[in-house]
């Protein structure tokens, strides 16, 4: 936007902005050199230790294998992506435009070595907001379920405060390091406005299907994410009947009473954290790539301990609120297949 208004400009502004520009570019190609060197560095990792003869043959999903069960450094990229509503029908009938079908939020983890991305279906009554809470229990879900029992991870995200890059995602992973769930973990940012990587790519091919596909009901989104591609695998948070399959935490909650809260003041300009049972309950951080990396000790105390046994509390997932129910089952429920009219557009009480 700079450049395209510089035209009034004096030479030693225009020169001033141009120079920004470059060192802004500079940036973003060794931002992206360290994503691509990471995958690449996970890819061979895991064809030596997964390959039986002469056979690439990585765990399936949801193996639940224990942590630190192989001797590996894999690398995940998780992202979230715009929500999709439902029903939903490719040949849409006019008058459903202009409603609010119900929504269905959309978070993915991708292990691009494999490659596989495990997206996470979030109906809009198990929403807790998108928030650290949601993508912590997420992330902490799929390394219990999904993960590859690796001692070491190393992680990608884009720069979003207020889902990724924020305390909390840093106090969960010092808390995985300091209770022995992993040996050493790494997590950096992708630059602003150049945050396109895996999960794009596989965001990309659901939505392509999705577009092309009859969906009445939950159900037929994860059948959607199954047959978009081989690399998408599909995991509800909890059915319409209001079973839960990821639970939720109060994780902000739990980290309050053993962290420092000012600890990491300025952390907008940090892009790469690492953490490491050689230094519990601090973590490491570089501005970029190339520059020093530098201590900041987290814990209120530092001689302390978290037991792996706590653990913080469930949240209860907020359901739809009346006045919802009242909407979906006055103004959507007839664009529903007469089969799951009940499930997702269920008759209000009182009604």
């Amino acid at each position: 936007m700079a450049i395209t208004k510089m035209a009034n400009t004096s030479d030693q502004q225009k020169e001033k902005i141009i120079d920004e520009a470059k060192t802004h570019l500079e940036a973003v190609s060794l931002e992206r050199s360290t994503y691509r060197e990471a995958c690449k560095l996970s890819r061979e990792k895991l064809k030596s230790t997964f390959t039986v003869s002469d056979e690439f043959q990585p765990p399936s999903p949801a193996s639940h294998l224990p942590p630190k069960s192989h001797q590996i450094t894999v690398h995940y990229s998780f992202d979230m992506t715009q929500q999709v509503h439902y029903p939903s029908d490719p040949f849409q009938p006019g008058p459903i435009y202009f409603l609010t079908p119900r929504k269905c939020g959309i978070f993915g983890i991708c292990c691009e070595a494999i490659p596989r991305q495990v997206t996470y279906l979030i109906d809009e009554a198990f929403n807790i907001g998108k928030g650290a809470n949601s993508i912590v229990s997420m992330l902490h879900h799929f390394f219990e379920a999904h993960g590859l029992g690796e001692t070491s991870a190393h992680l990608h995200a884009d720069n979003c405060a207020g889902q990724n890059k924020n305390r909390f995602m840093m106090y969960y992973l010092m808390w995985r390091v300091l209770i022995g769930l992993h040996n050493e973990i790494k997590i950096s940012f992708l630059p602003v406005g150049h945050t396109k990587f895996a999960p794009d790519w596989c965001f990309g091919l659901m939505k392509q299907k999705f577009r092309r596909t009859k969906v009445g009901d939950l159900d037929d989104i994860a059948n959607c994410v199954s047959r978009s591609s081989r690399v998408n695998v599909p995991q509800l948070i909890g059915s319409l009947d209001g079973t839960v399959f990821v639970p939720m935490y109060n994780w902000s909650g739990f980290f309050e009473q053993y962290t420092i809260k000012t600890a990491l003041k300025g952390i907008s300009h940090m892009h790469h954290f690492r953490f490491t049972a050689d230094a519990p309950g601090s973590v490491f951080v570089k501005d970029t790539s190339n520059s020093t990396e530098r201590e900041i000790i987290l814990l209120k105390d530092s001689s302390s301990e978290i037991s792996p046994q706590q653990f913080p509390p469930l949240l209860t997932p907020p359901g739809l609120s009346t006045e919802r129910q009242t909407y979906l089952f006055e103004k959507i429920r007839e664009f529903c297949p007469a089969e799951k009219r009940d499930s997702v557009c269920p008759r209000p009480a009182g009604i």
